[in-house]
C-alpha cells in the first residue's frame, strides 16, 4: 500500500514537472511570434507600407498586449498617422517597462515634436540612463535638438557635446554646433565643428552654405570660394545657392 501511494506522489510530481515545461515552451512560443510580427512591422513602417505593419502590430498585441516593443512600434505607427492620442497612449504603454530604453527616446521625441519639452527631457534622460540601452549618444541628440527648437541654446549645446563624447561623428550634433557657435561669433569654433561634419557626413545645401558663412567671417576667401563652388556645383537649384549672391556675413538663423 505504502509502495502504491509513492508511486502515485511521484506521478502527480511528474505531471506537475510536465505542465510547467509545457508552459514555459508555450510562452516562448508566444514570446517568440510576437517578435516576429514585430519586426515584420518594422520592416513594412521602414518602406511605408502602413496597412501592412499595422496588421503585424496588432496581431502581435493580440497574442501579448502588454509587449513592450510591440507598443513601441504601434506607438510609432500612430504618430506617423498623426493620431497623436493613439501615439502617447501606446507609449504609455511601452514605457511602463522600465528595460525599453529605446521606447523611452522615441517617447521623448514624440513629446518634443509636440513641444512639450519639459517632458521629453525627462524621458530622454531616462533612456541615457539604462545601462542597456545601446544608442545613448541619440537620446543626447535628441535633447540637444528638442531644446535647439525652442532656442535654449546653452543646454542644447550641453546635449550635443554630450553626444560628441559617445560618438564624435554624430551629423546633427556637429552641424548644429558649428550653427550655435557661428552665430554667437565663434567662428573658428564653428570652423573646426564644421570641418568634422564634412568627415562624418555627405555635403547638403545647408552645411555648405554654413561653411562658406563661416570662411567669409574669417576672411578665408579661398575656402570660401571652394564651398560656394561646391554649393553650386552640387546643389545648383537650392535656396541656398541663390543666397550666395547676398552678403550674408553675421547672418543669424
Amino acid at each position: 500500500m505504502a509502495s502504491r501511494f509513492a508511486l502515485v506522489v511521484v506521478a502527480l510530481v511528474l505531471a506537475g514537472c510536465a505542465s510547467t515545461a509545457e508552459r514555459e515552451a508555450q510562452e516562448t512560443r508566444r514570446a517568440r511570434l510576437v517578435e516576429t510580427n514585430v519586426q515584420l512591422a518594422n520592416g513594412y513602417l521602414q518602406r511605408g507600407q502602413l496597412e501592412f505593419a499595422n496588421e503585424k502590430l496588432e496581431k502581435a498585441l493580440s497574442i501579448d498586449p502588454d509587449d513592450s516593443q510591440a507598443n513601441n512600434m504601434m506607438a510609432l505607427l500612430q504618430w506617423r498617422l498623426k493620431d497623436y492620442a493613439a501615439a502617447e497612449r501606446y507609449f504609455g504603454k511601452a514605457v511602463g517597462n522600465k528595460d525599453n530604453g529605446e521606447a523611452q527616446n522615441n517617447f521623448g521625441a514624440f513629446l518634443c515634436e509636440r513641444n512639450r519639452v519639459e517632458e521629453a527631457e525627462t524621458w530622454f534622460k531616462r533612456a541615457v540612463a539604462h545601462p542597456l540601452y545601446r544608442t545613448p549618444a541619440l537620446a543626447y541628440e535628441n535633447a540637444g535638438l528638442c531644446f535647439y527648437k525652442i532656442k535654449a541654446y546653452p543646454k542644447a549645446e550641453g546635449y550635443f557635446r554630450e553626444a560628441l563624447k559617445i560618438d564624435p561623428r554624430l551629423p546633427a550634433s556637429l552641424y548644429h554646433l558649428a550653427r550655435m557657435s557661428y552665430d554667437s561669433g565663434r567662428a573658428l569654433a564653428a570652423r573646426g565643428f564644421m570641418q568634422r561634419y564634412f568627415q562624418a557626413a555627405q555635403d547638403t545645401p545647408e552645411a555648405l552654405l554654413l561653411a562658406v558663412y563661416i570662411e567669409r567671417a574669417l576672411k578665408n576667401k579661398n575656402d570660401e570660394a571652394s564651398y560656394a563652388v561646391r554649393l553650386r556645383g552640387k546643389f545648383p537649384t537650392s535656396p541656398e545657392a541663390q543666397q550666395l549672391k547676398t552678403p550674408v556675413a553675421g547672418r543669424k538663423g
